[in-house]
């Protein structure tokens, strides 16, 4: 019976670069063979004895696997029996599949020493000895010298071949070839791999996913997969069916598909884009980014590795260890830099979902990257925060090709144009972001500067960049010390001050376009008041004026106006002289109002104005001094009358008098309405008052009239009671009162010009009764206050006391004026020869002739001339000589 053996593929070649060499051996055995199982049963192998084959230096086997017998290719070993001989071996070309299947296997029996190499196999019929089942009977295992001898890399392909018995035909065993490989296969199944060809010894220490490297592969016969002779990283030959794994090109082995994200924490790690090595990336190259995991495998090394991509891209394996796994958006990466959003199309996302949120509120501020991600989509997202009162809040997220840097947390120079108002003066000005002052907001208080630019500050500060008209820089200020305007005259100032125009050479603007409103040559001296101002950008102030009435009068340039200490406006120098022509006019003390004295002490007496106030209210308040400078206070300009000293011109008429007119019956006294200076000859001298008496009644009468306190249009009974006073006129005399019948009603204002126009004694009665209310003490008092002495009757009077009271109906006004200036008696006495008007009361009474009055010249004055048995044209004479001096 005859066994065909096959020899193990690990023995048949050698690892030179020898052709494929094929091996087959035919042994003859007896009927009585033992069968015995093994692990190849179901392959050709089964039946094998074996043989080894020598490995040559050039082999890919560790040298430690080399340790095997030789089969030569012609001769068989030195100790082998020459009986083998007629066992022969040729070349031969290898047969078909078909022909191998043909013959069929017999049974080997299993080796004894399973620990020994495996023998050459011989022919058993030679030696006729078919006991050994752990060699053959003819053949010895090859020394340890024997192993190290090489098969001739040149020589021909050597292939064995069943040699033929007398009792079988001859056949042709299969020729099994081996095929060098340069694949790996990523093991699926370990525990289809073994220690040995043979296929007795489980591998161990080899788990699913290690990659091994595939040395060479055979196909055998009644085999689908091919016999792979496989290598570890550490040298150790395994065997196994291609099916025990997958195939793979290089020494990754099979790729197990995976997903996910990594960062690299190892920046000396390399990117194999080789398998071995040749190729590679740094990997710190990609320190800054998140790689994102298309596969992992199990290096022929032994190391594991991920599949990188980034961006879409694959850059090669990297090593586990040298990565840490993460999401897409990778590791946060911490930073610290100020920037801005570049503009509103800048996006800000709540998060890596990518959902959105309002950049507005964010626009044009300093925002902090206090950390980044670099994304797996090869963008790099900045986390942003904001400066909220003294708290870090967080903002979202921003591309950082949406963001702008900045040097620092001042963040980025954004151009502003406007004009800056300093309203503060509790503000550092500074020279940089390192804050160091360069002045205080105190020392430009309230000017305007063009704001070039402006700093947004991470603080939530916004700082203006100044500069003034000349372009010098003036520093940095936070923008609430300022109010900012579109316009260069700045902003409006609150002022609420009172200001005098002193200039008329400027114009007031109704806007800053410089439309011209009106000049303020027609304002000049007046007070108004500045509710508001404008530092303006080109170095002037302009005032915003508004008159007494509120009306606006236009914008004025403060260097044409001087601010006053209140409503009375500034002090304006005068010089000129006046007299206070109004009674009961307050002098002030001082603009609260605060009275000092009353004109009526002082009418007729100059004045000299050594400088006045233009009050807000209108009026003109002159400062009043007399010759010896001696000050009376604040007057209303409109009870006073400009004037002129006199004192020449009555010193001229006193030595009139004292040289014509200088006589016992005669009393003179004239005094200037100017300044109340006077000449007298006699003039305190007493006489029969007459119907000069009527004056002081008069006077009583218009005062009351002036001060609203008598209707002069109520008319009163005429009763013969007005004639009983004891200050009353005699019944009869003078007037045209005394023919009307009682009980007739008289308004107090025909009285008067009756009184006034004919000397009428009834008319001055009746206005004694009912204006002086029957000469009270009222009455008797304001005229002792005129005459300087008790006044109780009008019997008795001099001169000088007729020119006060005269001077007193002057200053008081009013129609009774008008009436003494029209009587019945104007073409005699005073009248007589002047050309002027004169307000005058005549007197007659048993040789006393009297005329006393109120000459309207430009400088007026009173003249009160007294006789005794004199005349009136001597009267008329006086009048003509002082009137030639006082005119």
């Amino acid at each position: 019976m005859k066994k065909l053996v096959l020899f193990s593929v690990g023995l048949l070649l050698t690892m030179s670069s020898t052709p494929l060499v094929t091996v087959a051996a035919t042994t003859n055995t007896s009927t009585a063979e033992t069968v015995v199982a093994s692990p190849l049963a179901a392959s050709p192998l089964a039946t094998s004895s074996t043989m080894t084959a020598d490995i040559s230096e050039d082999s890919d086997l560790a040298p430690e696997d080399t340790q095997t017998t030789t089969a030569t290719k012609e001769n068989p070993p030195a100790s082998e029996s020459s009986s083998s001989s007629s066992d022969s071996t040729s070349a031969t070309t290898p047969s078909s599949e078909a022909d191998a299947k043909d013959t069929p296997p017999t049974t080997a029996a299993e080796p004894s020493d399973t620990s020994a190499d495996f023998t050459t196999a011989t022919d058993p019929s030679d030696t006729g000895d078919t006991s050994n089942t752990g060699a053959s009977t003819t053949g010895t295992e090859p020394s340890a010298a024997d192993t190290t001898d090489s098969v001739d890399a040149s020589a021909t392909p050597t292939t064995l071949t069943p040699s033929s018995t007398s009792d079988s035909p001859a056949t042709t065993a299969p020729q099994l070839t081996w095929n060098e490989r340069q694949d790996y296969l990523t093991v699926t199944q370990a525990d289809q791999l073994w220690q040995d060809v043979a296929m007795t010894q489980v591998a161990t220490g080899i788990s699913a996913g290690t990659t091994l490297k595939i040395l060479r592969s055979t196909q055998l016969p009644d085999q689908a997969q091919p016999l792979l002779e496989l290598r570890t990283a550490k040298g150790q030959l395994l065997y196994g069916w291609e099916t025990c794994g997958k195939l793979a090109p290089d020494a990754f082995g099979t790729a197990t598909a995976q997903t996910g994200y990594l960062v690299i924490t190892n920046s000396s790690a390399h990117i194999l884009q080789q398998a071995d090595g040749s190729k590679f990336l740094p990997a710190k190259s990609y320190l800054n980014a998140t790689l994102t995991i298309k596969a992992q495998a199990r290096h022929y090394d032994g190391t594991d590795y991920y599949q990188v991509a980034n961006s879409h891209k694959i850059l090669g394996w990297l090593p586990k260890k040298a990565a840490k796994l993460t999401s897409a958006q990778g590791t946060f990466r911490e930073m610290r830099r100020y920037l801005h959003l570049k503009n509103s199309k800048s996006t800000l996302y709540t998060g890596f979902t990518f959902k959105t949120k309002s950049n507005q509120s964010y626009l044009n501020r300093t925002l902090l990257a206090k950390g980044a991600y670099y994304h797996a989509n090869g963008k790099k997202y900045l986390s942003l925060y904001e400066k909220r009162n003294t708290q870090e809040v967080w903002v979202g997220y921003a591309l950082e090709t949406a963001v702008s840097y900045s040097s620092g947390a001042q963040g980025n120079y954004l151009t502003d144009g406007r004009y800056a108002t300093i309203k503060s003066g509790n503000y550092s000005i500074w020279s940089s972001f390192n804050w160091t002052q360069k002045r205080t907001s105190k020392s430009v208080l309230g000017k305007t500067y063009r704001a070039r630019g402006r700093y947004r500050h991470y603080s939530g500060a916004t700082y203006l960049s100044l500069y003034d008209n000349k372009g010098v820089w003036i520093g940095y200020i936070n923008a609430t010390a300022v109010n900012l305007k579109n316009g260069p005259q700045g902003s409006w100032q609150a002022y609420n001050k009172y200001v005098t125009v002193t200039s008329k050479g400027y114009n007031l603007w109704s806007n800053f376009n410089w439309s011209v409103k009106q000049s303020a040559s027609q304002l000049k001296g007046k007070t108004y008041l500045v509710k508001g101002l404008y530092r303006h950008y080109n170095g002037a102030t302009y005032y915003s004026l508004h008159d007494k009435n509120g009306k606006w009068q236009g914008y004025l340039n403060a260097g044409a106006a001087k601010v006053a200490k209140g409503k009375q406006g500034i002090w304006q120098k005068s010089g000129q002289q006046v007299i206070l022509t109004k009674q009961n006019q307050p002098l002030w003390q001082n603009f609260s109002w605060q009275k000092k004295a009353s004109s009526t002490q002082y009418r007729s007496k100059l004045f000299t104005v050594k400088g006045y106030y233009q009050h807000y209210n209108g009026s003109r308040y002159l400062s009043l001094h007399d010759s010896n400078g001696k000050w009376y206070g604040y007057i209303n300009a409109s009870a006073t009358k400009k004037a002129a000293s006199s004192a020449a011109k009555l010193k001229e008429v006193q030595a009139l008098l004292n040289k014509k007119y200088k006589n016992a019956n005669i009393g003179i006294h004239v005094m200037s309405l100017t300044d109340g200076q006077t000449a007298q000859v006699n003039g305190s001298k007493t006489f029969m008052a007459a119907s000069t008496g009527k004056l002081p009644v008069l006077y009583y009468t218009q005062k009351l009239i002036n001060e609203k306190k008598l209707d002069p249009h109520k008319k009163y009974t005429y009763t013969d009671k007005i004639n009983t006073m004891s200050l009353s006129y005699m019944r009869g005399g003078a007037g045209i009162l005394q023919g009307k019948a009682y009980g007739n009603k008289y308004s107090l204002d025909t009285i008067m010009k009756w009184t006034c126009q004919y000397s009428d004694n009834q008319g001055a009665n009746f206005l004694g009764y009912y204006a002086a209310n029957k000469y009270d003490q009222k009455m008797k008092n304001e005229i002792s206050r005129i005459l300087g002495r008790k006044w109780d009757r009008f019997r008795y009077v001099t001169a000088k006391e007729n020119t006060l009271l005269l001077k007193e109906m002057y200053h008081n006004g009013g129609q009774v004026l008008n009436y003494l200036s029209h009587t019945t008696y104007d073409s005699q006495r005073l009248p007589k020869y002047l050309p002027v008007r004169v307000a005058h009361k005549i007197g007659d009474l048993y040789g006393y002739a009297h005329d006393c009055g109120i000459v309207y010249t430009k400088e007026p004055y009173v003249i009160s001339v007294m006789t005794n048995q004199i005349g009136y044209e001597t009267i008329s004479k006086i009048s003509k000589d002082v009137y030639e001096i006082m005119k």
